[in-house]
């Protein structure tokens, strides 16, 4: 997957988690997006990943497990 397609599939999570999109390319807002009880850290390495193409479409599918955890806590 380009890098194109990973950033706009990225987006659409964060989008879907937070049920906003207002910003522009539909990313959530700033207070929508740091209103997240959780430490991104490892989301944030798991972006990297994806974005540094270590992994395919796969690594969209553990971010969406980590972002679906926190609404678990």
């Amino acid at each position: 997957m380009d890098k194109r397609t990973f950033t706009k599939k990225l987006i659409e999570l964060f989008r879907n988690n937070t049920g906003c999109g207002i910003q522009h390319g539909g990313c959530p807002c700033n207070t929508c997006f740091h209103n997240q009880e959780a430490d991104f850290q490892h989301i944030c390495w798991l972006i990297v990943l994806g974005l540094r193409g270590d992994y395919g479409e796969e690594i969209l599918d553990s971010i969406d497990k980590e972002l679906n955890g926190i609404e678990d806590k």
